[in-house]
C-alpha cells in the first residue's frame, strides 16, 4: 500500500560541475573515466592538507548571466540556475504556457549562499561591522538558490530547501516526487547545489577527512575530495508528460530517508542505517531486492563511509548487484551529491551503461566478493538504479530510479491519514516551557526586554526576545550534551517537551516507526561564526575540530535522534521563515506515505551578536524601539526573537491506539511563491493570498468558516504592507487577526510554528490574544478585524497561520479542532 496516487517521471536533467558544463559534456566524461578533480584555483587553499577538489574547470558566470544577473546572483544561485535551465530545456517545457503556481523547486544544500557569507564576515572581522557590504548578506541566506531559480525562471509554485548535509540532494528528488504526489504541483525543478569555499574546506580538513590526491572510493579510502557544482532534474506527473509528448528520461519509483542514532559524524559501522533506507525504499516500490541492476554508492573515499555501506550493501543485496561511487570523477558535492547522482542514475539507464569508480586500489580493496565496477565502466540493460546517500548526523536517503514502462504495476493506494498534534514543547522569548507561553498569550503581554549578553552601543537594536536559562542537564542525555552547540541543546531539550507531553516512550519496538524533522531559518549561526572567525583570524589549519560538526544545518536532527535512538526518517528544511510550517507539512508527507507513525517536528532558530549585528547592516530591518509594531501605525522595523519549538504529530490510527489527548488536527497547506528576486517580496501580496485560498481548499473551509488568523506581521514595512494586502484580498473583515511576533519576535523559522501554538492556544482556550501595544493599524491595516485593546473569548474551530520568508516564499496552514 501506498500514497503513490501519480507517478512521477524524469523528463529533464540540467549538470554543471567538475567534469562537465552540461549533460553531453558531463556524461562523455563519466562514460570515458574521465576525473575532473583537480588542483583548486578559485578559493585559499591556504593550510589545508591538500591541492585537490572537484572544481567546476574555468568557469565564467559571464558565459551564462548579463552583469546585472551577475551582480544580483551569488555562484550558488548562478550554479542552480545554469542546471535549471538546461532541465527545463532538455524536458522542453513550456513554462510561460503552463500555470506558475502548479510548477515548484526543492533543492539541497549544505551552504548555500556561503560564499557571500564567507566575504561579509571577512569585511566585518577585519575591518569593522560598520565597513561590511550589506548586499552580501542578501545572497548569503541558504535559500537563496531557490529564490534565484523561481525568480529566474518565473515560477510561483511551492519552494523549500533541504539541508541534511551529504543527503540533501537525494532527499531533495524524493521530496519533489511527494510535492507532486500529494497534488501541490504537476511539476518540480529537484536537486542540489554547493560551492566550494573556506568554511567546508576547513571543517573537513579538521576532521582529518581529506585526500592528498584525487580520491579512491571503496578501496584506498585515503580521504574525499569536495566537489562543486549543481544538479536538477525536472519531474512531472506521468499524465502531463504523455498528454504533451514528452520524452521520458525514467520514473521516480520511490525513495526512504532513516536515522542511524549512532555518532554525530560518523556513520553506523555495520551498516544498518542505510540499510533501512534501501529497503523501505524497495518495499515502497514493491520490488524486491533482485529488482536492482546497479547501485550508485555513496563512497566518499573516507575508511568510515567506505566501509559501512558496503557492508549493508552486502546484507541486503549479497553479492551479485553491481555498485560504484562516481565521487571518484567529480568530488563529494556535499548538498549536490545525491543531486549529481541522480542525474547519472537517469543517464545510466538511458546509455545502458554503468559508471566506474576510478582510481581503484585492487590490494586495498576490503569487500572483493562485491561486484564493484573498477576503472572502467560497463555496458549493460538497466531497468532500475538505486542511489545512495548517507550524511553527516547519520541522515540517510536511498533512490530507486526505473527506466519507464507504461504499464508498470505499481503498489495500492492507501486510504489517507487524518494528521494530529499530540504533543507540544517550546522555549521561546521569556518563556521556558509551553504553559509559559500560553500564559503570554492569556495575558496579552509581549517578552520583549533589554538584550543581554553582548553591549549593543554600535547596533540597531537594543531589545529581544531572549529564552531564559534552561536546565539542560535535566531534559537531555548529560553524556551527549557536551558535544551540543546550544541550538543542539535547544531542540534536544524542546523535543523532549514534546515526547513527555504526548506521553510516548521511545524504544526499540517504536524507533524506526518515529521520525525526527528540524526546521531552522539561520542554522547553528553562533557556531558557524565562530569556527569560521578562527579560520579568517588564524588560517585553516587553526579551525577547530571540536566545532565543525555543529556547524552543519542537520546538526540538531542529529542530536536529537542520537538522544533518543529514533532512527525513523529525517531531514532537515532550511527555507527561511516558512521552514517550520513546510516542516510540518512534510511530515504529514512522511506519514501519509507510511513512513512513520508519528514525527517529531522541531523549529530552532538563534539569538546572538551576530544575528543582530547583520541584520543592522540591513536598512529599515531592526526598530531601534523596544516593541515590535506588528500592523501597527508607526511600524518602524521587527524585534529579533529567541525561539525553538517541538511538535508531536502522528496520525490519527497512532493517536487513538495509545489513548493520546489531541491539540489539533492539520487540515490543509498552501505552498506558494513569487519570482521577485533574492531578499525581496512583491509587496502586492498576490502569492501570500493564493497560499491561503490553497490551504483553506484543501481543508474544505470558506473563508466564513476562519474564526482565526494568526498573521506573520513583525513591524518591517515592507514585510507587514505585503502580508496585509494579501490578508484584505483573501479575509478582509471577516475574521480575528493577531500577530504572534508581537509577543515573541521575529523568530524566523519558528515563528511559523508560535503562530501554530497560537492556534492552539486559541482552540483549546476559546480566546484569540490580542495584538500586545497596539493601538492603532497602519494604513495598509486599516478594515482588517485586527484583535486590539484586549484578547477577544470566542469559539475557535479553524485557524489560519501565515508565514513567509523574504525571497518569495508563503506557507499557509489550517489547524481545526479534533473531532472523532
Amino acid at each position: 500500500m501506498s500514497n503513490y496516487k501519480d507517478r512521477v517521471v524524469v523528463t529533464g536533467i540540467g549538470i554543471i560541475c567538475a567534469n562537465g558544463k552540461n549533460v553531453e559534456e558531463f556524461w562523455r566524461n563519466v562514460s570515458n573515466n574521465q576525473s575532473g578533480i583537480r588542483v583548486v584555483s578559485s578559493i585559499s587553499m591556504a593550510g589545508i592538507n591538500t591541492e585537490y577538489a572537484g572544481e567546476i574547470d574555468g568557469y565564467k558566470p559571464e558565459e551564462h548571466f548579463t552583469p546585472e544577473e551577475v551582480e544580483k546572483y551569488d555562484i550558488a544561485g548562478q550554479l542552480s540556475i545554469i542546471a535549471a535551465r538546461e532541465a527545463v530545456q532538455v524536458a522542453q517545457f513550456d513554462l510561460a504556457a503552463h500555470d506558475p503556481y502548479r510548477v515548484g523547486v526543492i533543492l539541497g544544500t549544505s551552504l548555500g549562499g556561503m560564499r557571500s557569507g564567507e566575504k561579509f564576515h571577512e569585511q566585518w572581522v577585519k575591518e569593522g561591522i560598520e565597513h561590511a557590504d550589506p548586499s552580501l548578506l542578501y545572497n548569503y541566506v541558504i535559500h537563496i538558490p531557490v529564490d534565484s531559480v523561481s525568480h529566474d525562471l518565473k515560477i510561483k509554485g511551492p519552494k523549500s530547501v533541504i539541508s541534511n548535509a551529504c543527503a540533501a540532494g537525494t532527499n531533495s528528488i524524493g521530496y519533489a516526487a511527494d510535492m507532486i504526489r500529494s497534488g501541490k504541483a504537476d511539476a518540480m525543478f529537484a536537486g542540489g547545489v554547493d560551492p566550494l569555499c573556506r568554511l567546508s574546506m576547513s571543517g573537513f580538513n579538521t576532521l582529518g577527512a581529506l585526500a592528498p590526491e584525487p580520491c579512491a572510493p571503496f578501496s584506498k579510502s585515503s580521504g574525499l575530495n569536495i566537489g562543486e557544482g549543481a544538479g536538477v532534474l525536472f519531474l512531472e506527473r506521468m499524465d502531463l508528460a504523455l498528454e504533451r509528448g514528452a520524452t521520458i528520461l525514467g520514473e521516480v519509483l520511490s525513495y526512504a530517508l532513516s536515522a542511524d542514532a549512532y555518532h554525530i559524524t560518523a556513520p553506523d559501522p555495520a551498516g544498518a542505517g542505510g540499510m533501512r533506507s534501501m529497503r523501505r525504499t524497495l518495499e515502497k516500490a514493491g520490488l524486491p531486492e533482485t529488482a536492482v541492476d546497479y547501485i550508485n554508492g555513496h563512497g566518499t573515499g573516507t575508511n568510515a563511509n567506505d566501509s559501512s555501506e558496503p557492508i549493508g550493501v552486502r546484507t541486503l543485496f549479497g553479492n551479485s548487484v553491481p555498485v560504484s561511487s562516481t565521487k571518484s570523477m567529480i568530488g563529494h558535492m556535499l548538498g549536490a551529491a545525491g543531486a549529481s547522482e541522480g542525474v547519472i542514475s537517469v543517464l545510466a539507464i538511458n546509455n545502458s551503461f554503468i559508471p566506474a569508480t576510478i582510481n581503484f586500489d585492487y590490494e586495498a580493496d576490503k569487500f572483493k566478493e562485491l561486484d564493484f565496477v573498477r576503472d572502467t565502466g560497463r555496458t549493460q540493460e538497466l531497468g532500475t538504479v538505486m542511489s545512495n546517500s548517507f550524511a553527516f548526523g547519520g541522515n540517510n536517503a536511498s533512490i530507486l530510479f526505473g527506466k519507464y514502462k507504461q504499464d508498470r504495476e505499481v503498489p495500492a493506494l492507501a486510504a489517507k491519514k487524518r494528521v494530529l498534534i499530540t504533543g507540544v514543547g517550546a522555549l521561546a522569548g521569556n518563556s521556558a516551557n509551553v504553559e509559559e507561553v500560553f500564559a503570554k498569550f492569556q495575558a496579552g503581554e509581549s517578552t520583549f526586554s533589554a538584550i543581554e549578553g553582548f553591549d549593543t552601543a554600535q547596533y540597531v537594536s537594543t531589545h529581544g526576545a531572549q529564552i531564559p536559562e534552561v536546565p539542560y542537564r535535566k531534559l537531555v542525555n548529560p553524556a551527549l550534551l557536551r558535544r551540543m552547540d546550544d541550538l543542539g541543546k535547544q531542540a534536544t531539550a524542546t523535543a523532549k517537551m514534546a515526547l513527555d507531553d504526548a506521553k510516548l516512550k521511545v524504544d526499540s519496538k517504536n524507533s524506526e516507526r518515529i521520525g525526527v524533522l528540524f526546521a531552522t531559518g539561520t542554522g547553528p549561526l553562533k557556531t558557524v561564526e565562530a569556527f569560521n572567525r578562527t579560520v579568517i583570524l588564524k588560517g585553516a589549519e587553526a579551525a577547530e575540530a571540536l566545532l565543525f560538526p555543529n556547524t552543519v544545518m542537520n546538526a540538531a536532527a542529529g542530536h536529537i535522534c542520537l538522544n533518543f535512538k529514533i532512527k525513523g526518517p529525517t531531514t532537515t528544511i532550511t527555507s527561511g521563515g516558512t521552514a517550520g510550517i513546510n516542516s510540518l507539512f512534510y511530515a504529514t508527507q512522511l506519514i501519509q506515505n507510511g513512513d512513520a507513525d508519528a514525527v517529531i517536528v522541531v523549529t530552532g532558530d538563534e539569538f546572538n551578536e551576530t544575528m543582530v549585528a547583520g541584520h543592522s547592516r540591513v536598512p529599515g530591518y531592526l526598530t531601534p524601539g523596544s516593541q515590535a509594531k506588528a500592523f501597527g501605525e508607526g511600524l518602524d522595523g521587527t524585534v529579533l526573537g529567541e525561539a525553538c519549538v517541538a511538535f508531536l504529530v502522528e496520525s490519527e490510527e497512532s493517536a487513538l491506539a495509545r489513548g493520546a489527548k489531541v491539540y489539533g488536527e492539520l487540515k490543509g497547506f498552501g505552498l506558494t511563491s513569487d519570482h521577485s528576486g533574492p531578499a525581496r517580496v512583491n509587496r502586492q501580496g498576490e502569492e501570500w493570498s493564493k497560499s491561503f485560498e490553497l490551504a483553506l481548499q484543501e481543508a474544505g473551509l470558506t473563508v466564513d468558516q476562519v474564526d482565526y488568523v494568526a498573521a506573520a506581521a513583525s513591524g518591517n514595512r515592507v514585510f507587514d504592507t505585503a502580508e496585509a494586502r494579501a490578508l484584505h484580498r483573501v479575509i478582509g473583515g471577516k475574521a480575528p487577526i493577531s500577530a504572534p511576533k508581537a509577543y515573541f519576535g521575529e523568530a524566523l523559522a519558528t515563528s511559523g510554528m508560535i503562530g501554530a501554538l497560537s492556534a492552539l492556544y486559541a482552540i483549546g482556550h476559546n480566546n484569540i490574544p490580542q495584538i500586545p501595544g497596539m493601538e492603532q493599524p497602519f494604513s495598509e491595516a486599516e478594515g482588517l478585524d485586527l484583535v486590539i485593546g484586549g484578547n477577544r473569548e470566542r469559539a475557535v474551530e479553524h485557524a489560519l497561520v501565515s508565514s513567509f520568508s523574504f525571497g518569495g516564499n508563503y506557507q499557509a496552514l489550517v489547524i481545526g479542532r479534533y473531532e472523532k
